[in-house]
């Protein structure tokens, strides 16, 4: 390095440097470890800010919606329970209409209290290709109502969720267990 000088002391046999008085001279081009630490740090906060609101792929968006639509079957089942009150899951198949009502005490339909029932289940975007149920067959367009009441679900159901990419998931809700499952892929058979 240029700025130090190396001298020999010859009574002690080692080598010895010489700083200059300089403090300019003396700083090193370059970083300490506390400086990088610190960048590095500042680094992995921003990153953990961005990264969640980068948009999602379609893939990963069929996944989610899949996964809350299952949450809110199993949420409306104890909800209905719990309550004592009948709800209602209106879906279209071949479009990403999805609703959920509540049974008024007149008999007709009303915009549920519970704000997380007020919320869509599945992302924009997301179609419902089709609903199988036992007694209906396979419904791929129209208007489909499954009802919630008391006792859970009325009807063992399948409903195909598809993606813009034509990805498909699968979830089964079971009547008598109040289960609800999701399937990657398009599942005809209970599994």
């Amino acid at each position: 390095m240029p700025d130090l000088e190396a001298t020999r002391h010859t009574h002690f046999g080692r080598i010895s440097f010489v700083f200059p008085t300089s403090r300019a001279s003396t700083r090193s081009a370059g970083f300490t470890l506390i400086e990088m630490a610190v960048v590095l740090a500042i680094i992995g906060m921003v990153m953990m800010l961005v990264i969640p609101r980068l948009p999602a792929s379609e893939s990963e968006n069929l996944k989610i919606s899949a996964r809350t639509l299952a949450s809110t079957l199993r949420y409306l089942q104890d909800r209905a329970a719990t309550s004592r009150t009948t709800y209602y899951l209106h879906l279209e198949p071949g479009t990403d209409n999805f609703s959920i009502q509540e049974a008024a005490g007149d008999g007709n339909e009303k915009d549920p209290g519970d704000p997380l029932l007020q919320k869509r289940p599945v992302r924009e975007g997301i179609v419902a290709a089709d609903v199988y149920i036992p007694r209906l067959g396979k419904v791929n367009e129209g208007k489909v109502r499954l009802t919630i009441g008391m006792g859970g679900l009325r009807d063992f159901v399948i409903i195909h969720l598809r993606s813009p990419d034509n990805g498909f998931w699968t979830v089964m809700a079971f009547p008598a267990s109040g289960k609800v499952k999701v399937y990657e892929g398009y599942q005809e058979d209970a599994l």
